[in-house]
């Protein structure tokens, strides 16, 4: 086995912090991001609700009988 000097160990220690820091953001940023995915996904399906109930109160009043003027 090679000898390393202090200065190598020194490098190899600081990118395995810098390794193990980076993964870190990285699964912070993913999990924020399906979490984010998760909130649009929940808007949509309520605004998609809202607009089929609105699309529905419109179409009441055309399905009514039509009254006679007279």
């Amino acid at each position: 086995m090679k000898r390393r000097t202090a200065r190598q160990l020194v490098r190899l220690l600081s990118d395995i912090r810098h390794a193990t820091h980076c993964s870190t953001l990285r699964a912070a940023a993913t999990n924020r991001d399906m979490a984010l995915a998760s909130v649009e996904r929940d808007e949509a399906s309520r605004d998609s609700q809202s607009s089929d109930d609105t699309d529905t109160t419109r179409e009441a009043p055309e399905n009514k009988p039509a009254r006679s003027g007279s």
